[in-house]
């Protein structure tokens, strides 16, 4: 009896020592990290993102809290894509932005997994959200700068065609002038 007391102690040690290594791990990379039940509700959050958005589980962040923290443009659309992938256990992919406990907003690439049971039923969902902020704000003005060469070329060739216009009917008159 004793060795299975003395055993039991040392698998719940483990036990723990996992979940301080995973505590560790998912608080310490760059990604607000979170899990959800099979319905979108969510279980766990990494301190990254309590930090982030100022929620923490005991604000009972459902999948409607959930959207509401992102950009009211981007709301319709994440709504759309994260019911399609608890529907179907797809793949969850997203760009979107995220409002800071500031107020502010920041884009973020949010990536989910379902981790399955045996029966193939999904589990759990393991998803991150991760700071693309500087990179689309620069895809953005890439853009826009893209945009503006454009429509200052399409303007270059209005002016060039108007002028080549310009010149042929001048080369008409002269020419008018000269055979007269």
């Amino acid at each position: 009896m004793m060795l299975n007391s003395e055993s039991m102690s040392s698998e719940e040690q483990s036990r723990q020592q996992a979940d301080a290594q995973f505590r560790f791990l998912a608080d310490f990379i760059p990604q607000l990290v979170w899990f959800t039940d099979p319905t979108g509700f969510h279980t766990y959050f990494n301190q990254r993102w309590v930090d982030f958005t100022g929620y923490g589980l005991a604000d009972r962040v459902g999948p409607d809290m959930w959207n509401n923290l992102l950009h009211p443009d981007d709301q319709q659309r994440a709504r759309h894509v994260w019911g399609h992938a608890l529907a179907t256990g797809e793949f969850y992919e997203i760009e979107y932005r995220f409002r800071a406990k500031d107020g502010t907003y920041r884009w973020f690439l949010g990536q989910a997994q379902p981790q399955r049971d045996a029966m193939g039923q999904i589990r759990q969902w393991f998803g991150t959200c991760t700071d693309i902020h500087d990179q689309k704000l620069t895809e953005l003005a890439l853009r826009q700068r893209e945009q503006d060469l454009e429509r200052a070329y399409a303007d270059l060739e209005v002016k060039v065609t108007f002028r080549n216009l310009e010149l042929e009917r001048q080369v008409r008159e002269l020419r008018q002038r000269l055979g007269e």
